[in-house]
């Protein structure tokens, strides 16, 4: 009895020792693709290709640790499929992200390095997941998006052209001069001379006329990495033109004046 008990610990080790092994190895193999993908142009196909790598890994030496203790080899397969089966009923939703990934793999609306905006979330596409992409934001956050929804919602990617376009709006009283804004426009456009777009579009126009007010806007195209900088300085000049020319916001109060007793 005490024999069979040793030879049943001495295959329970030696099992935890083939599953802590495969992970070992299933880990240095994923940190060896990724690290290959810094010497290609395309490292989302490898970074998802080592997400996929290092799961099968783990899975295999599993297999072969439940073999080590014993288990028919016919009734793992089979006990997997079932369990497979029932897992992917049950987790739908994450084989369409497995699916959006290998979409996002062979289509390539965007590789590593691309700035995208997907739904309202908007950033540099760092990394490539089987299950999901990862976001880097200005600010340093990372933002996780299923690939379901990568390949599913509305997708920009502002790195396939080289320029971005600026436009800057904004409200002013229904009785504020036009050409006083439309000087206060240029002035803003003539501060970033330096990179914006005379051949592509650039031009100050009104946006929209309403009951009380009129929208401003202002339009131009920025060399795209340069576009966050132009645009926080155009602001910023907006902002300092408008108060020295005494262009006022639009107001959304109601002024309401009561005639004096008869």
């Amino acid at each position: 009895m005490f024999e069979k008990l040793d030879d049943f610990l001495i295959r329970v080790a030696i099992a935890a020792l083939i599953i802590l092994l495969g992970m070992v190895i299933a880990k240095l193999i994923k940190k060896f693709i990724i690290k290959l993908s810094k010497n290609v142009t395309d490292h989302g196909s490898l970074t998802f290709i080592g997400s996929c790598a290092s799961i099968s890994i783990k899975i295999i030496f599993i297999a072969i640790a439940l073999a080590v203790l014993g288990l028919d080899m016919s009734v793992i397969v089979g006990s997997l499929s079932a369990v497979s089966l029932g897992i992917s009923l049950a987790l739908r939703d994450t084989m369409n992200d497995v699916a959006g990934g290998i979409q996002i793999l062979f289509t390539k609306p965007f590789v590593i390095g691309d700035y995208v905006q997907i739904e309202s979330q908007e950033g540099v596409v760092s990394r490539i997941e089987i299950l999901f992409t990862v976001l880097q934001t200005f600010d340093h956050q990372e933002i996780i998006v299923p690939n379901s929804t990568a390949v599913s919602e509305i997708l920009i990617n502002y790195s396939k052209e080289k320029y971005r376009r600026i436009h800057i709006s904004f409200p002013v009283a229904l009785e504020t001069d036009v050409d006083a804004c439309i000087q206060l426009g240029d002035q803003v456009l003539e501060s970033e001379a330096e990179w914006v777009q005379n051949d592509m579009q650039k031009e100050v126009v009104i946006d929209k006329i309403g009951d009380h007010s009129m929208t401003i806007g202002i339009y131009a195209f920025v060399p795209f990495e340069k576009y966050w900088e132009c645009l926080c300085r155009m602001n910023t000049v907006l902002q300092k033109k408008r108060k020295e020319a005494g262009i006022l916001p639009a107001s959304t109060s109601i002024v309401i004046q009561s005639s004096p007793e008869q």
